[in-house]
């Protein structure tokens, strides 16, 4: 049996849609059954919809900060997905961010070592790495400094990392991955919807900063092909290319037929853009969407080696440019909306 926590959101529905596709047994952990019209949803770009009710999938409700409740779901499991985790870059959401991400994966940890499963496959962030020096990219060893900078997100997912690794001293076989930014279908649930809505109407800014960029599907095909090799005690960052977010826009514009941001976000627009988001939360008691953080980390020029992945398994990533059109397909398909509009 396998288990895959976080099996209702954006990765977690993938992956488990590339577990079952290949006719394994799994159990799934979710939170809140509402959910699971998402993960329905994502069967669905790959026309499997009746998978999700068909009985290869055993749905427990549970939750990873409960550490007695892990070890029940853990009955009979030999191989965990640890995808379940919360993003925000708010520091008002530092304790929540560090109970799930850092707490919940220390009860993860400990619950396998307790219940005997043969492996872990914990997936951490590229928030966790460190910076390289002048232009390298960075790769697996470069160690991460939290510094005066790091995020709360960056923080717990750090902190998480650690409890894996301390799992893997006391004899848990376990393999870590750091993917770059996920892009696929459905990832447009939640705020990020918005943003699809403005680039698709024709968004006229762009953050000055670069990524990486990867494929949810390969992330899932990498962690079940990392999982079934005999891998342990190491982590492997998941990057397809890295580009500009300006490249990332104007591509995803042009799959849209839509106009391309032409406006880099200057340090002052950002300044107000933050000031005013903050006065839009204060009065009408909304989450805040965007701060200084998530401002600055925009503006970093950010470049990641996905050399060891490759070596190790021999794989070929997708093209980004491919891995847009796939997902703008479904999105101008799920949305009823016309291509070409601009």
């Amino acid at each position: 049996m396998i288990l895959v926590t976080g099996a209702t959101g954006f990765l977690g529905s993938h992956l488990l849609y590339e577990l079952t596709r290949s006719g394994r047994e799994v159990r799934a952990l979710y939170r809140d059954e509402q959910k699971i019209a998402f993960t329905q949803k994502v069967f669905g770009y790959y026309q499997a919809e009746g998978i999700i009710h068909s009985g290869k999938i055993d749905w427990v409700k549970g939750d990873v900060t409960d550490p007695v409740s892990l070890l029940s779901v853990l009955n009979n499991v030999e191989l965990v997905y640890h995808v379940a985790g919360r993003v925000s870059f708010l520091d008002s959401d530092r304790g929540m961010l560090n109970l799930t991400n850092a707490v919940g994966t220390a009860n993860v940890v400990n619950a396998c070592l307790q219940m005997g499963v043969r492996k872990l496959c914990h997936v951490s962030s590229i928030a966790t790495l460190g910076e390289s020096a002048g232009s390298q990219s960075v790769n697996e060893e470069v160690l991460w400094n939290e510094g005066e900078t790091a995020s709360a997100y960056a923080y717990s997912k750090y902190i998480g990392e650690m409890e894996v690794w301390r799992g893997i001293h006391e004899g848990l076989d376990a393999v870590i991955v750091n993917p770059a930014v996920i892009i696929g279908p459905g990832m447009w649930q939640g705020e990020t919807g918005d943003l699809f809505k403005k680039i698709y109407t024709g968004l006229s800014y762009y953050p000055a900063g670069a990524s990486g960029y990867v494929d949810v599907r390969d992330v899932a095909r990498i962690m079940i092909q990392l999982t079934d090799d005999a891998i342990t005690g190491e982590r492997f960052i998941l990057c397809s290319e890295n580009m500009t977010h300006r490249q990332y826009l104007n591509q995803l514009a042009d799959a849209f037929g839509s106009k391309r941001p032409d406006r880099v976000i200057s340090p002052n627009l950002a300044s107000m853009a933050v000031f005013l988001e903050s006065l839009r939360s204060f009065f009408f008691r909304k989450d805040r969407r965007i701060s200084k953080r998530t401002m600055q980390i925009a503006r970093e020029n950010l470049s990641y080696s996905n050399d060891k992945v490759r070596e190790k398994l021999s794989i070929a990533f997708i093209p980004v440019n491919e891995s847009i059109r796939f997902l703008a397909g479904h999105y101008l398909r799920e949305m009823n909306l016309p291509s070409g509009h601009n």
